[in-house]
């Protein structure tokens, strides 16, 4: 199996990105999963590992560029062209720039098919469950202006926030409607080629019942989706344990509730519709907890590998449906037997 070159950004590197990636990368076992690309700065990653003071201290390689990626090393290319001061629980713009020349380098390198996918530690440019700030800074770099959605994933549990649009009159509401059937459908896609799902089963949650309409017709293309229901009464009931994916239409209040009651170290974001495969610690940068050591690199070590396995399944996809077979017309006995009326006999 190809060992994949994973690109990670350092995030705000007066936070706990830095400490969380070292301490996920430390363990030995890392380098047989993948080969781990750090767009940082060496001395800023140094002085990192030296506060935290680990057992066994993460070494790593510095590169020039990603051209130079040694393959089973954790690599670092330096990404700072002057020098950079780390400053503890302080947002300075220094770190700001830290945080977008990372960000930058390791899109430069993902076009030029230098790493495999991309994890993001927590920065400035940070999204949370309700801000999505780096994924569109992700997205204006790429210049991929298709369906891309913000997947909160957790478990066996995705979820998803749509912003439905009210429209007044008559052809305003067939383009929301036409709107809302392209997302669904987008979606579906998407959870075939990123989860592995055949036929993922799909949940609604809504307020508007017009909607019952048009997910009967979507269920009638072969969709299986079912909604619109209520949010409150369907989290309280469980009933989010019986599909692949919630979807939540203007229901954040329910959707925070449903937030808060999952483990919040397993939790974490994922920006579907990309080429590229990008995932990232639903965590803040916490700049209050920074440089004491005790951070906890869970969430980092979940987003790892929930790119890993979305990028498995996408790849497996691919070679699956690269190369469908034809229907094939074969005659049976006389089955292809054909009467020709036009003889006079």
């Amino acid at each position: 199996m190809k060992l994949l070159r994973v690109g990670f950004t350092n995030g705000d590197i007066n936070g706990i990105g830095l400490e969380m990636l070292i301490k996920t990368l430390a363990c030995p076992e890392m380098l047989e999963l993948c080969t781990p690309v750090i767009f940082s700065d060496q001395n800023v990653l140094r002085q990192t590992i030296q506060t935290i003071d680990l057992e066994n201290p993460l070494d790593f390689d510095t590169v020039r560029s990603a051209n130079d990626i040694i393959n089973g090393r954790v690599n670092l290319v330096n990404v700072c062209n002057e020098p950079v001061n780390v400053e503890w629980g302080a947002q300075t713009e220094q770190s700001l720039k830290a945080e977008a020349n990372s960000l930058n380098a390791a899109i430069e390198a993902y076009k030029n098919n230098l790493i495999d996918l991309l994890v993001c530690c927590p920065g400035q440019l940070d999204n949370d469950f309700d801000s999505h700030s780096l994924s569109d800074f992700i997205r204006q770099a790429l210049g991929e202006p298709k369906n891309e959605f913000d997947w909160i994933v957790n478990g066996d549990l995705r979820m998803l926030l749509l912003h439905s649009i009210a429209f007044t009159t008559e052809l305003g509401e067939g383009m929301a409607i036409e709107a809302f059937m392209n997302d669904i459908t987008a979606i579906n896609h998407q959870l075939r080629e990123d989860f592995g799902y055949i036929r993922p089963r799909i949940a609604v949650l809504s307020q508007n019942q017009k909607l019952g309409a048009d997910i009967t017709e979507l269920r009638e293309h072969g969709l299986v989706i079912f909604g619109p229901f209520d949010a409150k009464s369907f989290i309280e009931a469980g009933n989010h344990r019986h599909y692949d994916a919630v979807l939540f239409l203007e229901e954040e209040e329910a959707r925070h509730a449903l937030i808060d009651s999952l483990d919040a170290t397993k939790t974490i974001g994922y920006v579907a519709g990309l080429p590229l495969v990008l995932s990232y610690p639903l965590v803040p940068v916490s700049h209050e907890e920074a440089g004491r050591g005790t951070a906890d690199e869970t969430p980092l070590r979940e987003a790892l590998y929930a790119a890993i396995d979305i990028w498995r399944n996408r790849e497996n996809t691919r070679h699956a449906t690269h190369h469908p077979l034809e229907k094939q017309w074969i005659p049976k006995g006389r089955d292809d037997f054909k009467l020709d009326l036009t003889k006079d006999e």
